[in-house]
This record gives structure tokens, sequence and C-alpha cells, in this order.
């Protein structure tokens, strides 16, 4: 059967028949905090890949900078959105299967600790400036001699973060697909 001949069928179908395709399950704020994480994400990922290729050099102190301000404002971003859920799933507003649930449970778990871990070996390393004056307080002593392995660390569970996001699309594709392969279908 053709997609066309699909949606056909689905538009002559009665009302009760026809699953609607919708993000709506998703209320305003939870779709702003995806989109919002997955801009923070896109940009601290592509700044702190395309720093360590340049090395060193103003261009690469730049972006660096940029990095670690984005990671601090992506682990507020997270923190706020963690309590966000929170409410939510005490007020009994958003219900999912335990293996969605434990899939961004763990999506935020990585968030929370991926940006830790740099700002910890970056406060060994000490190199806590951003711009200008502007430095990220300690969390870890300086010249403990961690540094390079927080830092190891820190990129293992950035690569392991952006494994979980491919997951997280696939799961949400395989539920779109779905959902579009069941248009019109009472089974």
């Amino acid at each position: 059967m053709t997609p066309a001949a699909s949606a056909h069928e689905a538009m002559d179908a009665p009302p009760s028949a026809v699953r609607r395709l919708t993000v709506g399950a998703y209320r305003t704020p939870a779709k702003v905090f995806h989109w919002i994480a997955v801009g923070l994400v896109v940009f601290m990922v592509s700044s702190g890949v395309i720093a360590k290729q340049l090395g060193e050099g103003a261009a690469a102190d730049f972006l660096f900078s940029l990095h670690k301000l984005s990671g601090v404002v992506t682990l507020a971003f997270i923190l706020i959105w963690i309590g966000y859920r929170l409410i939510c799933s005490l007020l009994g507003l958003r219900r999912r299967s335990i293996s969605r649930a434990a899939l961004h449970w763990t999506l935020y778990g990585a968030f929370v600790l991926v940006p830790l871990l740099g700002w910890a070996g970056i406060s060994d390393f000490g190199a806590r400036e951003l711009f200008g004056s502007f430095s990220l307080p300690p969390i870890w002593p300086q010249g403990a001699g961690y540094d390079a392995l927080l830092l190891q660390w820190h990129a293992y569970f950035a690569f392991g973060l952006l494994a979980l996001v491919a997951l997280h699309i696939g799961v949400a594709l395989q539920d779109y697909m779905a959902d579009e392969n069941s248009v019109g279908s009472e089974d």
C-alpha cells in the first residue's frame, strides 16, 4: 500500500480509527527545554571538538572559553529541567514507560556528569578563566594531579552522552514510525 493510499484510507476512516500524529503529548515547557538543550549540546560539542583540533592559538582559546561557558550554562539549564521533570512527576502530569524514563534519566545524569568532570579537570589544571577577568569557581583542588584523568573521563563520558543522544533519536524515530504505520488501522 502506498503512502498516498494509506493517507486516503485514513481520511475516509471514522475519527475514532485515526491516530493523530502529533508532538502535542508533550507540554510546551518540555518542548522548549528539549530544543534549547539540543542547541546547547550541538554548540558545546562542536566548540569543544573544534578547539581540541585547533590545539593552540587565539581561536582555540576563544573556542575553549565558549565551550567552558556553554558547559556551565548547560549544567545549570539541565538542573532546572530536572527540577521541572521532578515536579511534573510528583504531580502525575506525565507518565512514561520504564524504559523511556530510564533513558531520559540516564541522559540527564550524563548531562550533569560531563560538565562536572570537565569543570573538575580545568579546576585541577588551573584553567578556569573564561573571558576577561571572569573565571569559574574551583570545584576541585588546583594542582591535585588528576587533571589529565578528569579531562580524559570528561571526553569519554561526552562521547557516551552522544551515544545516548543517538539512542534517544532512534527511539523517537521508532515511535514516530510506529505511529505512522498504525494510522487508520484498528489492530
